[in-house]
């Protein structure tokens, strides 16, 4: 977990220092769209994380059904709260969803690069 965490901090540094021009540019109207996106997405990741490293001692249905049935359940959330968020007018649609979809994007290529770290390890029974 803690190479986890360091990668997503070393990343957001880099989301940072990459986006400080156009923030400065275009952004300062949309504060609450990107820190909102973030934030979605970065929680995703860790819940994400945090399932697959709990289930990889479980059986292979096991561990498979809460994988793929974990990352259902946390797109329909995360569309959901989206959706939530810009039908009721809190955000606005394009910069969010763009937003998210970059976040979202950048934070799986994350979590899946870390699990691949450490499912090699993954010792389960064969039947």
């Amino acid at each position: 977990m803690k190479s986890f965490v360091k990668v997503i901090i070393i990343e957001t540094l880099i989301i940072i220092l990459v986006g400080v021009f156009p923030f400065l540019s275009w952004g300062r109207n949309y504060v609450i769209e990107l820190t909102l996106a973030f934030g979605l997405s970065l929680f995703n990741a860790f819940v994400g994380y945090f399932i697959v490293i709990k289930s990889i001692s479980l059986e292979n249905n096991l561990f498979y059904r809460n994988v793929y049935g974990g990352m259902l359940v946390r797109m329909v959330f995360m569309l959901g709260f989206a959706l939530y968020m810009i039908l009721n007018g809190f955000v606005q649609t394009v910069p969010f969803f763009l937003s998210l979809m970059i976040f979202y994007v950048i934070h799986q290529w994350t979590e899946i690069s870390s699990w691949m770290k450490i499912l090699p390890s993954r010792k389960v029974s064969a039947s």
